[in-house]
């Protein structure tokens, strides 16, 4: 599937991926489903000024701190 195993455990964390239990007790995924979120994840999709600044306001770093 050329995907690391990284990438994988990333989107089973947090719920890209859908996991199935196997006979045997072992973790199972789609592989269409990694074939999908491959593709997507493969698209460039630049954030905004404006999505910048919010993030950077909701973690209390919109204004430069001081220096002691």
């Amino acid at each position: 599937m050329d995907v690391p195993v990284a990438w994988v455990d990333a989107f089973l964390e947090v719920g890209s991926l859908e996991r199935h239990e196997g006979p045997n007790g072992e973790t199972l995924i789609d592989a269409d489903e990694i074939l999908v979120k491959r593709f997507a994840a493969t698209r460039f999709e630049a954030a905004s000024l404006a999505h910048v600044r919010r993030m950077l306001k909701k973690f209390g770093l919109d204004s430069p701190a001081s220096s002691s």
